[in-house]
């Protein structure tokens, strides 16, 4: 690892940090940054955010590439810590499409020299059946994707909502769908302890 490192956190509302109804904002990038820099003391990161609410991977109609492309010819990034998917299960997209959007955004992001890691798509205070076989479907293709340069890290399974305790619920979701600023600084955490072994030793983690 050089002594500096530029990191985008790319995605949606949950990348944004979206809560209390879009009016704050607190992305999981602050946390991740902030114990990064703790793991690293002499290291310099530069931790950058492109969240944009209500944005779909299947593009058109999403916007998801070309916000990628945009970014990744704009800066050389080193990682690209990439959340999508949740918008177009939500609108009912086939998982195949889903799959193949998010393979295409993996590929910008790789073909511009960065390291991708992925994070499987959280679940929801939605009873939806259906919604479950799907989503559970598009992160199995996530942890299984194999690609130089590519990781995959579980989010789904450190962030539970139905099994999760009322306590839990109150503190992390803020409207079912969202977190509250509590909820992201935890997905920052556990994003960076995913992280920094990655970074320290080069090898893969599995996760």
């Amino acid at each position: 690892m050089s002594n500096k490192t530029s990191i985008l956190c790319f995605g949606n509302s949950l990348t944004a940090g979206f809560h209390m109804y879009g009016l704050e904002y607190h992305p999981y990038a602050w946390k991740l940054e902030e114990k990064l820099k703790a793991a690293f003391p002499s290291h310099s990161f530069r931790v950058d955010v492109d969240g944009l609410p209500g944005d779909l991977a299947i593009t058109p109609p999403g916007r998801f590439s070309s916000r990628l492309q945009a970014k990744c010819a704009e800066t050389s990034y080193d990682w690209v810590i990439m959340l999508g998917a949740t918008n177009d299960l939500g609108h009912g997209y086939p998982c195949d499409k889903i799959v193949a959007a998010l393979e295409d955004a993996w590929k910008i992001a790789l073909s511009s020299g960065a390291n991708v890691l992925a994070l499987t798509v959280p679940e929801c205070a939605a009873v939806n059946k259906r919604l479950d076989e799907k989503r559970n479907e598009v992160n199995s293709h996530i942890r299984g994707y194999q690609s130089p340069k590519f990781y995959a890290f579980d989010l789904h399974s450190q962030l539970p909502y139905h099994a999760a305790t009322e306590e839990f619920k109150e503190t992390i979701w803020d409207d079912g769908l969202h977190l509250t600023a509590k909820g992201y600084d935890l997905v920052g955490n556990l994003v960076a302890d995913h992280l920094i072994p990655l970074l320290g030793s080069g090898e893969k983690v599995d996760g």
